[in-house]
């Protein structure tokens, strides 16, 4: 895959501009999409679909926050395994624990308003862990030390608010 974002022609950065982001995310996939080279052969529709494929998952990227993030950290060299590390901070980690009891102590009282209360809360911290990771990576060829503890804390969020609402889907079923 190419560097998402050469291929949208936007500059390294963790804020991206949005509406631009979408105008060259709808113009690539106009201009790449396999209908447009059935005259050409299955060859040239075959290479078009690899390539819209490629472009979507560039925006994927750049759309998402987190792996906006951890693209950018591995830009800069930043080794690390996101799938298995975890935040060094000794009080997110323990925020966490605090955080994932209250969401299973609401699971099983089936307390809706315990759920929105919690829900509210971590998006909040949600986004104060935005602000931080936006912070750590304004430099995005030389993001901060902290930079990888940021992301992986976004990350923990991200995964929390979608366990949260799957939680309040089998409830509400």
């Amino acid at each position: 895959m190419n560097d998402p974002f050469e291929q949208f022609d936007l500059p390294v950065a963790f804020e991206v501009d949005r509406d631009a982001l979408e105008e060259r995310f709808r113009r690539l996939q106009a201009e790449l999409h396999p209908d447009r080279f059935v005259r050409q052969g299955d060859q040239a529709r075959r290479m078009a679909a690899a390539m819209a494929a490629d472009v979507n998952e560039a925006h994927d990227i750049l759309a998402n926050d987190y792996r906006r993030a951890l693209h950018i950290l591995e830009r800069a060299g930043f080794e690390f395994d996101p799938e298995r590390d975890t935040s060094r901070d000794m009080g997110f980690i323990e925020a966490q624990i605090e955080w994932r009891e209250r969401l299973e102590d609401a699971e099983r009282a089936s307390d809706a308003a315990a759920l929105d209360a919690l829900a509210d809360e971590l998006n909040g911290a949600r986004a104060e862990a935005r602000e931080k990771v936006a912070t750590a990576l304004a430099d995005p060829e030389k993001p901060a030390d902290d930079a990888r503890d940021r992301v992986l804390e976004l990350r923990f969020f991200d995964r929390l608010l979608e366990e949260l609402q799957r939680t309040r889907q089998s409830l509400a079923s």
